[in-house]
C-alpha cells in the first residue's frame, strides 16, 4: 500500500471522527469525561490483567524449553511488543521481531522466533474464538432484521472456517505448507523463491508449533484459555466506561460492542490507528443496542486513553528487553 493511500486513509478517517465529535458536541464529551472521573483508574487496572494473561500463555509455551525469562519479565515484553505493534499501525507487525531479539539471550534466536510465532498463533486462536462469541451474541441482542442476521451468519462461516484452519496448523505444521502454497500462487511465488533458502528452519519451526499441541494437549488448552479468558476481560472495558456515566448495558451487551469492534478493526486494518473506523464503528453498534450513539463516540476516546497510557508503560518496557546475567547468557547455544 503505497504512503499516499496511507495518507488517504488517515485523512479519511480523521475526518469522520471529527464530524462525530462536532455532531455530538465536545461539551457533551467532556461533561462525560468529568463523570467518568475515577473509573479511568480501574479502566486501566483491567488491561493491565489482560496484558498479565497475555504475558502468561506466552510464558507458558516456552516452558519446556531449557531456560526462559521470569514470568513478569515476559509479561513486561509482552506490554512492550504490543506498544511496538500499535506505533506500527499500517503493519502490526514491530513487536513481533522485538520479542525475538528480548527473550533470544534465554531460548537463542530459532527457538525465540518459534516461540513468538506459536504465541501468534495462540493469540490469533484465541481472538476468532472472541470473535465467534461475539457474532453468537449479537444475534441474540442486535436488531432481527434479515439482512443483519445475513451478514452474522455469513461472519460466523468465515470465522469458523479460520479457527479450523489455525487448528490443523497447529496440530499438523502451517508454515512450511504455508510456503508450498506460495510458490503455486501467481505473483507471489517470488516472495516463496526468496523464502525457499529459510525452508529448513520453517521446519524446525513447524516441529515446534506441533510438538506443543501433541506433546502436552492440557498445557496447550491452558494457553489458550489465558488468552480467550483476556479477551473476556477486556470486553469489561467497555461495561465500565458505560457505568462511569450511569449507563447499565450489561456484561454481555458489553461484549457484543467490543467483540464486534475489533472485529472491523481487525478488518479494516489497513486504516492508519483505526482513526475514525473505530469511532465509526462504536457509534452504530451503540445505536443497533437501543443507547445513545453519542456514547459509542465517548468509549472510543475513553480506549484510546487507555492505549496512550499503556504505549507509554510500554515503551519504557523497552530496556528491560533481553537484560540478563553474563553467566547466564553465556549457557544459551
Amino acid at each position: 500500500m503505497s504512503r499516499k493511500l496511507q495518507l488517504l486513509l488517515f485523512l479519511c478517517g480523521l475526518g469522520v471522527f471529527g464530524y462525530l465529535v462536532a455532531r455530538i458536541g465536545p461539551g457533551t464529551l467532556v461533561a462525560d469525561a468529568v463523570r467518568t472521573g475515577w473509573m479511568f483508574v480501574p479502566i486501566l487496572l483491567l488491561y493491565g490483567v489482560v496484558y498479565v494473561a497475555n504475558g502468561w500463555a506466552w510464558w507458558l509455551i516456552m516452558a519446556d524449553e531449557p531456560s526462559r525469562p521470569p514470568f513478569w519479565r515476559a509479561c513486561g515484553i509482552t506490554v512492550a511488543s504490543f506498544s511496538l505493534n500499535f506505533l506500527t499501525p499500517m503493519v502490526n507487525v514491530g513487536g513481533e521481531p522485538f520479542k525475538i531479539a528480548a527473550v533470544a539471550p534465554w531460548l537463542g534466536v530459532r527457538r525465540a522466533a518459534g516461540s513468538v510465532v506459536l504465541y501468534q498463533m495462540l493469540h490469533t486462536f484465541g481472538m476468532l474464538l472472541s470473535f465467534l462469541t461475539a457474532v453468537v451474541l449479537g444475534a441474540v441482542f442486535l436488531p432481527s432484521t434479515p439482512a443483519l442476521l445475513a451478514a452474522l451468519g455469513v461472519t460466523f462461516a468465515v470465522l469458523l472456517a479460520l479457527t479450523l484452519l489455525l487448528l490443523t496448523g497447529h496440530r499438523r505444521g502451517l508454515l512450511e505448507q504455508a510456503l508450498n502454497l506460495l510458490h503455486r500462487v501467481p505473483l507471489l511465488d517470488r516472495v516463496a523463491r526468496r523464502l525457499e533458502p529459510k525452508r529448513a528452519t520453517l521446519a524446525l519451526m513447524d516441529e515446534q508449533i506441533t510438538d506443543f499441541f501433541h506433546r502436552d494437549p492440557r498445557r496447550f488448552v491452558a494457553a489458550l484459555t489465558l488468552e480467550y479468558v483476556s479477551r473476556c476481560v477486556f470486553m469489561a472495558e467497555y461495561l465500565l466506561i458505560a457505568l462511569s456515566v450511569g449507563l447499565h448495558i450489561g456484561y454481555f451487551r458489553a461484549y457484543v460492542i467490543g467483540g464486534l469492534t475489533q472485529l472491523v478493526q481487525n478488518v479494516v486494518f489497513f486504516v492508519p490507528f483505526e482513526v475514525g473506523s473505530k469511532e465509526g464503528t462504536l457509534y452504530l453498534l451503540f445505536q443497533l443496542l437501543g443507547l445513545d450513539p453519542a456514547l459509542g463516540v465517548y468509549t472510543a476516546i475513553v480506549s484510546r486513553v487507555r492505549d496512550l497510557v499503556w504505549i507509554g508503560a510500554g515503551i519504557g518496557l523497552v530496556w528491560l528487553a533481553g537484560r540478563r546475567p553474563a553467566a547466564e547468557r553465556a549457557a544459551v547455544p
